[in-house]
């Protein structure tokens, strides 16, 4: 696991995203990264093209042919993007973007040209089915980008995150293939950051011909994982394996162990999808504080 230098900050305006504001900021000192603060036009459908992100590494997509009143608009929201960049990370080297098309293939162009080592937005938990619903652009690009996605608890009313660091951090892994790069990125943060880590395995009851997973197994996975990638094993990790259902289960060891992150799979590794996949969305929805996928 890399430290994060390029932070790529994809903004609506919204209440979410400001709330999400302090923990770009905090983890962008922490790294010394830069952040790219990125907004997508697209309120005309007929313009809503999007880049084409296939072979466009440093290629600018070609302008569209607004109109003189959509032009002014626009104007106005990139000025309007420039003014939130440099009120809200003054002091953190940062830049603007707006590019024009789809929110999801602007987002994913833009982290594949500028080689973003991290995707921070929030998800809009709203209304009485909140629960239910990841906002459409949070979902797809986590469906369809492979760097690292951290995104907000996801929450009826926004709240500013914390930016006093992470202190308590719950790495969720189901012992596969795609285990390491999970227990590499918990590793990475609770060492930068100093915070305990807490490993949690969730598994039904094993039958009679299966042997139970065991603390002991996890904890060497997890070293194994840090020694491979030539990272100290840090603070000695808590463990726990749960029978639960796999979000029901995060979210409870999430509020027990007092936990400021979540750390997940998403499957990209290797073009597999892993078991943590299948529950990704239920995991946002339900955690109580930010999960990132990796």
């Amino acid at each position: 696991m890399t430290p994060f230098r390029k932070i790529l900050f994809p903004v609506d305006f919204s209440a979410a995203t400001i709330a999400m504001v302090p923990l770009v900021r905090e983890i962008a000192q922490r790294f010394d990264a830069s952040v790219t603060v990125l907004n997508a036009f697209n309120l005309v459908r007929t313009y809503s093209l999007a880049p084409d992100v296939e072979g466009m590494s440093g290629v600018e997509p070609s302008a569209i042919p607004y109109t003189e009143a959509l032009q002014e608009l626009r104007d106005r929201r990139e000025r309007r993007l420039e003014q939130f960049a440099s009120t809200r990370f003054s002091g953190i080297s940062h830049s603007t973007r707006i590019e024009d098309g789809d929110p999801t293939l602007v987002i994913e162009w833009a982290a594949r040209n500028d080689n973003a080592d991290l995707i921070m937005m929030p998800t809009k938990g709203m209304g009485k089915f909140r629960r239910l619903l990841l906002g459409s652009v949070t979902a797809k690009v986590l469906h369809d980008v492979t760097c690292p996605v951290l995104t907000s608890a996801h929450e009826p009313q926004p709240t500013l995150t914390a930016s006093d660091g992470l202190q308590s951090i719950l790495c969720a892994v189901a012992l596969s293939s795609q285990s390491d790069a999970v227990f590499r990125a918990a590793g990475f943060l609770a060492q930068a950051y100093g915070a305990r880590i807490c490993l949690l395995h969730i598994e039904p009851s094993p039958g009679e011909n299966c042997l139970p997973t065991v603390p002991e197994e996890i904890v060497r996975s997890y070293e194994r994982a840090l020694d491979s990638d030539r990272q100290g094993k840090g603070a000695h990790p808590s463990v726990r394996i749960q029978d639960a259902a796999i979000p029901e289960g995060i979210r409870q060891t999430a509020i027990e162990e007092a936990a400021d992150l979540v750390v997940v799979g998403r499957g990209h590794m290797q073009g597999t999808i892993s078991q943590a996949w299948s529950h990704l969305y239920s995991i946002i929805r339900e955690s109580p504080c930010p999960v990132l996928s990796v």
